[in-house]
């Protein structure tokens, strides 16, 4: 089967444009969507290609962090947490191989290690559960990878790190609405370009955290798009599974089951990350670097928008439902 005919077997969707190159604030390695509870969503790499420390709202446009204390900092993925009356948010430094917790008062917002361990490659993105379980991807880019380019961990509610597995060239991770499924992919390049894309899915017990039968959920062979790199991943609350497609220009809705349910165009094709956010959650705000043919690090970030059927797992969760 062929992209062709994925694309005249599936539901077909455009989103339409909210940020674009005449009028983003954010740099070329806008990444990390999360939202908070109200519904506001936002990414990092909020400024140029230099401002690696930064966390921007996106709508407004407008500066939420930046990390000044630690040389070094970049951060590339983010997710926001409420225990008790206190909001946090946990971002990735992946240079620094560490989850830095975020305390957020209406006055300021107090930073800390929560994380960390040398051996962690990256780490990448984060899936987050509702017990404060954290479940981190990393990679190392290489022209040809080999096994052990990419890791799975997870962080324990008190920010003890523990190594899951050694994997391929990892990225999007994500858990299923019920925090029983957790979703992770895993790439591998030949000669400089990606030859191998699939999704894993594993078993979770959401009381102690634990990680178990690796099945396989996809593998992109099937549709002849194995050279199309995934990015972010992210699940709605009835289940369903956003891949983002870096390079292919769009965004995969997949079920439970691993049937291709649409395709979401976008207006820029290095999709790196999708959150869903608004009054409702439904709608999905799709982050990358801006225009079709844009070399890395060039340029600025851009944002689509689309509205799904249903409401983002994680904003669901934030507003305290089961």
């Amino acid at each position: 089967m062929t992209l062709s005919d994925i694309d005249a077997a599936v539901t077909q969707h455009t989103a339409k444009s909210l940020i674009n190159p005449s009028n983003s604030l954010f740099g070329p390695f806008i990444e990390g969507t999360a939202v908070d509870d109200e519904g506001n969503v936002f990414a990092v790499n909020f400024g140029n290609a230099a401002s690696l420390a930064t966390i921007g709202q996106i709508t407004p446009q407008e500066l939420f962090y930046e990390d000044k204390f630690t040389k070094g900092t970049a951060l590339n993925a983010l997710r926001f947490f409420i225990k008790g009356d206190k909001a946090f948010a946990y971002a990735a430094d992946y240079v620094n191989h560490r989850i830095v917790e975020l305390t957020i008062n209406e006055e300021e917002i107090i930073s800390r290690n929560f994380c960390s361990s040398p051996n962690m490659l990256q780490p990448n993105d984060i899936a987050l559960s509702r017990k404060g379980f954290l479940y981190l991807s990393g990679m190392r880019w290489r022209p040809n990878n080999q096994a052990g380019d990419g890791d799975l961990w997870m962080c324990t509610p008190d920010g003890t790190p523990k190594r899951i597995e050694i994997l391929g060239r990892t990225n999007g991770i994500e858990l299923s609405p019920d925090d029983r499924r957790l979703y992770v992919s895993e790439a591998s390049n030949k000669n400089g370009s990606p030859v191998s894309n699939k999704i894993w899915r594993y078993d979770v017990d959401p009381n102690t955290g634990t990680v178990s039968n690796k099945m396989l959920f996809f593998d992109f062979v099937k549709i002849n798009t194995q050279n199309i790199d995934i990015d972010g991943m992210r699940t709605d609350h009835n289940g369903n599974l956003f891949v983002t497609r870096n390079g292919g220009k769009e965004v995969l809705k997949m079920s439970p089951a691993g049937e291709i349910l649409a395709s979401i165009k976008t207006s820029f094709s290095f999709v790196s990350n999708v959150e869903f956010g608004g009054t409702n959650g439904t709608t999905m705000f799709i982050v990358g670097r801006c225009g079709l043919n844009t070399a890395s690090g060039q340029g600025v970030g851009c944002v689509d928008i689309w509205e799904n059927d249903a409401p983002g797992r994680a904003w669901w969760i934030l507003q305290d439902n089961e």
